[in-house]
């Protein structure tokens, strides 16, 4: 089955290169649409290939298809409102202080465990810190 055929799918986009294929699955995805892209995993492991595939379709579901496609048509024609990011409310998360700098003697211990094993110790939560509450 060649890529741009699939059931119940429909192909609104062909794209040449993984950032392209990144920033219209994201746009999509972050509208609330479903996306499907077959052969993604070539294109970003072997770019000079997806001209001689003929690009790379980006899929979604064949019900919402149209709308799909308008939402990426007025990307491009910048119709798009953006929203305030002050409008979002903000969770008590985000209001924590910026954590503490890691003594010297810690981040020469995190080093020599990087230089020995090839891997970083394993953050805790977002900031590398457990959260308070």
């Amino acid at each position: 089955m060649p890529l741009g055929h699939a059931p119940g799918l429909t192909r609104i986009a062909q794209v040449f290169g993984p950032s392209d294929a990144m920033l219209v699955v994201a746009a999509l995805e972050g509208a609330g649409f479903r996306v499907f892209v077959p052969g993604f995993h070539t294109l970003s492991n072997a770019q000079y290939l997806s001209v001689a595939l003929g690009g790379v379709p980006v899929m979604v579901e064949a019900s919402c298809a149209i709308e799909a496609a308008a939402f990426l048509d007025a990307l491009e024609t910048e119709q798009v409102e953006l929203l305030d990011p002050d409008t979002f409310d903000l969770t008590p998360e985000d209001d924590l202080p910026p954590p503490r700098p890691r003594g010297l003697l810690r981040r020469i211990v995190e080093s020599a465990f990087y230089l020995l094993t090839g891997t970083a110790p394993a953050l805790r939560g977002r900031y590398g810190r457990k959260p308070r509450g």
